[in-house]
């Protein structure tokens, strides 16, 4: 299992400047390279307070020079909000910029707010991503470039920036009830990759069990699953501020709901907190989530890894709203107490 930083980058407190959250979460990717992460993950939303970073690959350019080992990627590239040609120079451009580093995520969208302000159709998104992928992997075969799609069309294209990478590694995000999806995932040796939020392991399971039975639909062998998860990780010994963090984390998953279920409220580009339903406790919150003392968060992660078998873990851990100390703190001690259990429990398991 390999670890990965993801920055959503939001805005909490109207206080905090884009320039600042920048400037925390390059703060943070560079703690998380000195810990040995493999990946930083940037994410893309516009037009809200909810993601701070309309750009994954710009935010991809400016860690680049000011890091050395991590990869840098974007956690999503939503699809069909971009020109596929611009898409595929800026690719190559930070791979080029990264000295091979980047590593790609992709995914369909799912905020009409979002599409509707970009004139994109979001019933479409599937589709989009899908011929996206097609371009890509052309674009990735070097040579020349021609396509006709349903909702692509690409004259043909010859590139002079291209990446360092033959291919980089691809995580596709979400579609899970898709097969047609889930199947092309397969197919393409793309990792699947999914926010759990505060669901339990059981839900988890049933997620991966879904990812197997689509490999074997496409003839690949279930066993040897790539299988990706996104988690909130704050790592304390106090009770408050364990729960300090699980509000944290519900307070995105509560923005992000009434984007995703169309009831958002917005103050112009600040949206309004709306308690969701049957919601959990906070202190059941602090249970379910990846939130607790070192040896608390090793446990549950170890139980996760050898249950879910996974490849990679995408930890959440600038939680918004809690104060910049405090994130680093908690990354530091995720390094320094928390990844050598995880390794001392391999290497029991292994012997």
């Amino acid at each position: 299992m390999r670890f990965g930083l993801f920055s959503l980058m939001t805005q909490r407190e109207r206080s905090q400047s884009p320039r600042q959250i920048y400037t925390q979460t390059l703060e943070h990717v560079r703690l998380a390279e000195q810990m040995g992460f493999d990946v930083a993950w940037f994410a893309e939303h516009h037009f809200s307070n909810y993601c701070l970073c309309p750009s994954p690959l710009a935010m991809g350019m400016f860690a680049a020079p000011q890091t050395s080992r991590i990869r840098l990627g974007p956690a999503v590239i939503v699809a069909p909000l971009y020109q596929p040609l611009r898409l595929l120079e800026e690719i190559a451009m930070l791979d080029i910029v990264s000295d091979g580093r980047l590593v790609l995520g992709l995914g369909s969208g799912y905020q009409q707010y979002e599409f509707h302000k970009f004139g994109a159709d979001l019933k479409a998104g599937r589709d989009i991503l899908l011929e996206t992928l097609d371009v890509l992997e052309m674009f990735l075969q070097g040579g020349r470039l021609e396509y006709a799609g349903k909702h692509l069309r690409i004259p043909e294209t010859y590139f002079s920036v291209r990446p360092i990478q033959a291919r980089p590694e691809i995580y596709i995000a979400g579609l899970l009830n898709d097969p047609v999806a889930q199947q092309r995932i397969a197919r393409s040796g793309y990792v699947p990759i999914f926010t759990t939020g505060w669901s339990g392991l059981d839900d988890i399971r049933r997620q991966r069990d879904t990812v197997a039975a689509a490999h074997r639909a496409a003839g690949k062998d279930a066993a040897a699953v790539q299988f990706a998860i996104q988690q909130y990780i704050f790592v304390t010994d106090d009770r408050g501020e364990a729960e300090q963090a699980a509000d944290a984390a519900r307070y995105i998953r509560r923005i992000a709901a009434s984007m995703r279920e169309n009831y958002a409220r917005l103050d112009g580009a600040y949206l309004q907190e709306i308690p969701g339903g049957e919601e959990p406790p906070l202190s059941e919150l602090v249970d379910r989530m990846i939130i607790g003392d070192p040896e608390t968060v090793a446990e549950k992660l170890v139980v996760e890894a050898g249950a879910l078998k996974l490849t990679h873990l995408s930890c959440f851990m600038a939680l918004p709203g809690l104060p910049q100390a405090r994130v680093l703190r908690s990354m530091e001690r995720f390094g320094a107490e928390v990844m050598p259990r995880i390794e001392a429990a391999r290497t029991r398991a292994a012997a």
